[in-house]
């Protein structure tokens, strides 16, 4: 047995995962440049108190934290919206807005791993920053929506809330921002008797608890019958009805829009991040029971951090989960793969071989040159096993002419060419 391991909750990507994973990752990149959204990189290590200003208590408890030489509790980062809100106070807080950021990576939670959950993780994020109005969050729903119908994934639902409707109702009834955080993350954990009990404890009416009861209850995938019955059960609280009302203006930018997805609205609905201030929602794939992706408004973040206000809404999407969710579901990465394996049949074709190779990947050509010094027969078994598209073959003959065979491994063709025809060939095949 090998002496060392991986830690826990870490992965190593073997090569076809890792083609997975940067399927899924180029994708977002994809839908970055589509939707004009520009591309930040920000460090994996943050300030500690950065990162626990507003994540809630479950991710504190879960970060990996540390004193550093320099005696500064820090933290590797288990989420990049903190780290969006502290350039925002600082690096980026005069630049015109609104501000579409997307960033990509690693982060790291120390929970206990399983399906789908790991100690390091990859997401990719998109902040839009400045804009308070629901198009804003109608964009990133959408985006998210084309993100999911891009990789190919069929069967996926948004479920969809907004912190405002329980926030509204608990403010009404004398709640301050630390109780309310508190009842809002036994809601996240789905502890809803406690969730109740521990209103009743802040002082919250029995009056209340009861509505509270009922929206805990209330969830539907048709919002026009769903919201109706929320705002029957808030007549009287201003602020849970203006929540309920913008939440059905964003889902209806959204179908007039032009997006169709699955949806399942929730009342009741909460998230673990303390940072929210509006609609939030999550991706769930119902037959893996995970979710792989989530986000919502957050307008006051950045304001917290020594910044201007300045409304937010972002998502997150999980890009391992998203790669296990497409090969649950059959979807294929749409990898185009033309690789051509450059075989020297003698130790004199070496060179050439070489120099070949070089030619065509300057030329944007994918070549593999062989290494082995195997015969052309076993160089050949190989290029299949590889999987190449193309073989080009170099020895004595060829050279001496100016000429390559080029062997067109699934059509089983070849053809003596010159290397410049070769690559006009190989580029019109790409």
């Amino acid at each position: 047995m090998a002496r060392f391991q991986t830690i826990k909750g870490m992965r190593d990507f073997l090569p076809k995962d890792a083609e997975k994973l940067r399927y899924v990752r180029n994708t977002a990149m994809e839908i970055a440049r589509l939707y004009s959204f520009e591309e930040i990189i920000t460090p994996v290590v943050e300030h500690y108190d950065l990162l626990t200003a507003k994540s809630g208590e479950e991710i504190k408890a879960r970060m990996y934290s540390f004193e550093d030489l320099g005696g500064r509790k820090v933290a590797l980062r288990p989420e990049f919206t903190a780290s969006i809100a502290r350039l925002m106070a600082t690096s980026l807080r005069n630049e015109p807005k609104p501000l579409k950021l997307y960033s990509s990576g690693t982060l790291y939670r120390y929970d206990e791993p399983q399906f789908g959950r790991y100690r390091e993780f990859w997401q990719s994020n998109f902040e839009i920053i400045g804009s308070n109005k629901p198009e804003a969050d109608a964009e990133i729903i959408i985006l998210t929506d084309h993100f999911m119908k891009k990789l190919g994934l069929s069967k996926y639902l948004f479920k969809i809330g907004h912190v405002g409707i329980m926030r509204g109702l608990l403010s009404q009834e004398g709640a301050d921002d630390e109780q309310q955080n508190r009842i809002m993350q036994l809601l996240d954990a789905k502890r809803w008797k406690e969730a109740l009990a521990t209103s009743r404890d802040f002082g919250v009416s029995e009056k209340s608890i009861d509505v509270m009861k009922h929206i805990l209850e209330t969830k539907g995938e048709d919002p026009s019958k769903v919201l109706p019955r929320v705002e029957d059960q808030l007549r009287g609280c201003a602020g849970s009805l203006a929540a309920t009302e913008n939440l059905q203006e964003i889902l209806g930018l959204c179908r007039k829009g032009g997006a169709d997805f699955e949806v399942l609205v929730e009342a009741g609905f909460a998230r673990g991040l303390e940072y929210y201030t509006g609609m939030i929602f999550e991706i769930l794939v119902p037959e893996m029971n995970i979710s792989i992706g989530g986000g919502g408004r957050y307008d006051k973040l950045v304001e917290l951090f020594g910044g201007e206000p300045t409304p937010s809404v972002g998502v997150a999407h999980g890009l391992d989960r998203t790669a296990l969710a497409m090969e649950n579901q059959k979807a294929a990465p749409r990898i185009m793969k033309k690789t051509v394996s450059v075989i020297p049949v003698n130790e004199d074709a070496v060179p050439k071989a070489l120099e070949t190779a070089l030619r065509l990947r300057k030329s944007g050509i994918a070549a593999d040159v062989e290494v082995m010094r195997r015969t052309v027969s076993r160089a050949l078994q190989d290029a299949d096993r590889r999987k190449s598209a193309y073989a080009l073959i170099l020895g004595p003959k060829e050279i001496k002419e100016g000429k390559l065979t080029l062997r067109d491994l699934k059509e089983h063709k070849q053809y003596l060419i010159s290397l410049d025809e070769a690559v006009r060939k190989l580029l019109q095949k790409k």
